[in-house]
């Protein structure tokens, strides 16, 4: 199942869980919501930390595979493995 923007009521990390499908309009929020941290073909960060590991920051990200894009939970700067 998708999960979709229009659908996302209350806390970002109540509504996703890592490994979500989210559509497009999702990740057009992460991308515009403030300047991404990080953007490629492949990666959507959103621009504000989450959190801090080992001193270094964590943001929510998305990961595009042949699925869509997916949401990979809180993860270090250009990386989709979850920290938090």
């Amino acid at each position: 199942m998708v999960k979709t923007y229009e659908n996302w009521k209350g806390d970002l990390e109540d509504y996703l869980q890592p490994g979500d499908v989210v559509d497009e309009e999702m990740a057009d929020h992460f991308l515009n919501v403030l300047p991404p941290a990080c953007w490629t073909a492949k990666i959507i960060q959103i621009g504000e930390p989450n959190n801090h590991i080992g001193g270094r920051a964590t943001y929510a990200t998305l990961e595009k595979t042949v699925e869509g894009w997916v949401y990979r939970g809180n993860c270090y700067r250009g990386e989709t493995e979850a920290r938090s």
